[in-house]
């Protein structure tokens, strides 16, 4: 819905004059003296009219970005520093006096300009008015529940820290991440920080400790939950508007804070987004008292262009909703490389797109030669993947990819490789880079807009020119508070009929209201749903279901069944059964009768899992747990956790393919892969006709070279990892806590080891061959855990990081403080 003045500008946007100089601007054609003063005017105006009546933020955005852009394109600063300084955005008049854009004329500017400094924060970050002003009224608003609402890199890291510093009488403090990288990257924040906690990453790490910082994701702050009887006394949501999904994981999120709460009535509650538009949208129940610091003004402001099927360039404004074409190229590949930047990210949607993509615009780009930057990262890659591992090719034209599929420690050295060699120029990525990961970008390529929503269109663009590197230590570059977005129109990635103008035009707003699907909040009403008549009632049914389990759980339970059944909801083992009540009731009948067997003991920890789940319970719905109803998988997961989890990532490789060998051989060729690289379906018990199978197999022996299977091997390895830790690994979990198996199968099965010193660096984040490597190379009796919980190297140790390659070295630094 348009605002009031989003529709007055409409109408101001068709007035001849101010549409013509108005279009001259945004696309870089010269103007008269004349024509400058009439827009500076028209800037003037607006700001008076927001001024007026402050309500209409648009008329603030379009004064900003007539200045902005006028200033850029003519360097005359004097319009930017006049405007900055009287409207709060102390970054940039800081940067006009520093750049000696301008000068300062009368005693006035320079007391304005000396008093900037005011707004200095910790890290020497010049912050916007709003900015300060919102975060010392968040930082000193003492209500339980608040939330920070900030564009993308305003200074929500630093907020936290000063939160941390302010709440330090507060002993258990939780900040829950919604993935490992990002998880990863916080704890190198807090552990970089002085505040002087234990750190704990793995809900295994808590000792009975009174007071640590523990950086989580949901699903381990959970089981501390559930394990232990404690509570947490401030909760820390990071990227808070995943609550408002209807996943797994937002059913969690959401579990997690009513839990903690009823355990805890008094805890904090901090929810930190850049996407939130009501704050009380993330209540979950109607008598939490939430409060809001939003700061409304962003400092960038996109330029929108769109290349179209028929290969025009066109620039978008979104503040009269029209396109004014610019260019036109001869192909999409073409319009990439001659619109780059210094760092480029272009968005796909699938992994096997994201890999497609990749090659063709490598294709175009040529060798990065005499670079030992280059040669380094290619002589890593190969030792450490594969010599045939796709991105070498592309790592050599300074192009890297990344998606959920590449192992995790490749693709951590990757990004951090692309945010610190000048030689990678682009790269290509979907979702992985969205949730809170800082990257270089400059300009952003969009190839496909399946789930980008306005929101999350929001979110992706936000990642573009990040005020970090916008202004530097070293200096500013204010052309950067143009980012360049590009929507690129195609056949392979969108469609036959790409059309992504309407895409784009939802970016007329920066405020989208909250779309709440998640049936746990308050404010979630099942009369919202949409769909046909028969999907409804799907739909209803699946709510309503989750509602009930949400209910039941809540509750004390001591009947026997009823207490199996809350811990298979809270385990999510229960998401794998169709009926939650009959399959409590079996798996329970099946404990009794192994209460009285004395040949239980005698299986493998993957039988007795198959034994207990699986083989006499009928209403499974998880076709890749399922499967461990064959002696063949559960054979393959055996040798898998028990072998091939304690060799490096190059001899499981090399094995994968060679058991991929040995399928065609044997004419067993059909391979499951899954949905993200499958290319057939396979009809199944699993899957018959009437279920309309996916396309999650490969034919293994369909003309598929060495480099070929090389690179299925190595996504398919991250898929089992995959696997094991968000599945297998919770059964193995409850075998445990029901003294199904013995501890040190249980710490096998899930650390790869008996050894207490492996297993508390395992906890800690290192992987089992990251462990043996340093165990090979006797240096585990030189590191240690101090006081605090962090992992410190002796100066023996530290000599040791001197003789090692790139890429070990990046592998130990990620854990060492």
């Amino acid at each position: 819905m348009l605002t009031e003045a989003q529709k007055k500008l409409l109408h101001v946007g068709k007035d001849k004059k101010f549409n013509s100089v108005f279009k001259k601007l945004c696309i870089n054609e010269d103007l008269k003296f004349e024509d400058k003063s009439y827009i500076l005017s028209t800037g003037i105006l607006f700001l008076k009219h927001f001024q007026k009546d402050n309500r209409h933020t648009t008329y603030a955005d379009l004064a900003y970005f007539i200045i902005l852009k006028y200033s850029l394109t003519y360097k005359d600063f004097y319009p930017l520093y006049d405007f900055s300084l009287n409207f709060g955005f102390y970054p940039i008049s800081n940067s006009l006096i520093k750049e000696n854009l301008i000068e300062i004329e009368n005693i006035q500017n320079a007391i304005s300009n000396s008093n900037i400094i005011k707004f200095k924060n910790k890290n020497n970050y010049i912050e916007t008015l709003e900015q300060n002003l919102i975060s010392n009224s968040f930082l000193n608003d003492s209500i339980n529940e608040k939330g920070y609402l900030a564009p993308t890199s305003f200074g929500k890291s630093s907020l936290i820290l000063d939160y941390i510093e302010i709440e330090k009488s507060n002993e258990k403090i939780v900040i829950i991440v919604p993935t490992k990288s990002l998880l990863i990257q916080t704890y190198q924040m807090i552990k970089e920080s002085k505040i002087k906690r234990k750190i704990i990453i793995h809900e295994e790490m808590y000792n009975d400790e009174k007071n640590f910082i523990a950086i989580f994701t949901q699903e381990r702050a959970l089981r501390l939950l559930r394990n232990k009887q404690i509570h947490y006394d401030i909760l820390i949501i990071d990227e808070a508007h995943n609550i408002l999904k209807n996943d797994n994981r937002s059913i969690l999120l959401s579990r997690l804070i009513s839990k903690n709460k009823n355990r805890n009535p008094n805890c904090k509650i901090i929810y930190l987004s850049p996407l939130i538009n009501n704050i009380n949208n993330l209540k979950i129940e109607n008598s939490q008292n939430l409060s809001s610091h939003i700061i409304h003004f962003n400092i960038k402001e996109p330029e929108i262009f769109e290349f179209t099927l028929n290969n025009e360039k066109r620039l978008y404004n979104r503040f009269i909703n029209s396109f004014f074409k610019i260019d036109t190229s001869e192909n999409i590949l073409d319009y990439i490389i001659s619109n780059s930047n210094h760092k480029n990210f272009i968005y796909n949607y699938r992994p096997i797109k994201i890999e497609e993509t990749a090659k063709r615009i490598s294709s175009k780009l040529k060798d990065i030669e005499n670079s030992q930057n280059i040669n380094s990262v290619i002589r890593i890659l190969e030792k450490e993947v594969h010599p045939d591992f796709y991105a070498i090719n592309y790592v050599k034209k300074g192009l890297i990819y990344l998606h959920g599929n590449i192992p995790e420690i490749i693709k951590e050295y990757l990004e951090h490789k692309y945010r610190t060699l000048d030689e990678f120029k682009f790269i290509v990525a979907n979702s992985v880079i969205l949730e809170g990961i800082n990257m270089p970008i400059d300009s952003l390529f969009i190839l496909n807009t399946y789930n980008l929503h306005g929101k999350e269109l929001i979110n992706l663009i936000g990642r573009v020119n990040r005020l970090n590197e916008v202004f530097t230590q070293k200096g500013s570059n204010l052309e950067k508070l143009l980012p360049h977005v590009h929507f690129v129109n195609n056949k392979e990635y969108n469609g036959e009929k790409s059309d992504m103008s309407n895409k784009i035009q939802i970016l007329r707003s920066r405020i989208f209201e909250d779309k709440i699907d998640n049936p746990t909040l308050d404010s979630f009403d099942i009369n919202d749903l949409k769909g046909k008549e028969e999907e409804l009632k799907k739909k209803k049914t699946k709510i309503e279901k989750i509602i009930e389990n949400e209910n039941f759980i809540s509750k004390t339970h001591t009947n026997q069944i009823d207490s199996l059944k809350q811990y298979l909801i809270e385990s999510n083992i229960s998401d794998i059964y169709n009926n939650i009540d009959k399959a409590a009731n079996e798996i329970q009948q099946i404990l009794n009768r192994i209460e009285k067997s004395e040949d239980w003991n005698n299986n493998s920890v993957l039988e007795k899992i198959n034994l207990l789940f699986l083989s006499n319970i009928e209403n499974i719905n998880d076709f890749e747990i399922k499967r461990l109803n064959s002696i063949e998988a559960r054979n393959y997961y055996q040798n898998y956790i028990l072998v091939s989890q304690k060799k490096s990532l190059p001899e499981n490789v090399e094995d994968l393919v060679s058991y991929f060998n040995s399928r065609i051989e044997s004419n067993t060729a059909l391979f499951y892969i899954g949905s993200a690289y499958g290319e057939i379906t396979k009809e199944t018990n699993n899957y018959n006709k009437s279920k309309r199978p996916n396309k999650v197999y490969i034919n293994l022996s369909d003309n598929k070279s060495k480099t070929e299977l090389v690179n299925l091997a190595i996504v398919k390895l991250k898929m089992e990892d995959n696997f094991i830790s968000f599945k297998l690994n919770k059964f193995i979990v409850m075998l445990m806590d029901f003294k199904l198996i013995t501890t040190n199968e249980y710490n096998e099965y899930i650390y790869g080891t008996t050894d207490e010193k492996r297993i508390a660096l395992t906890k800690y984040g290192m992987s089992i061959n990251l462990i043996t490597r340093i165990i090979k190379d006797a240096q585990l009796e030189n590191i240690y855990f101090d006081e605090y919980n962090n992992l410190k190297g002796n100066d023996k140790f530290k000599h040791f990081l001197t003789t090692i390659d790139d890429f070990y070295k990046f592998e130990i630094n990620r854990h060492l403080n």
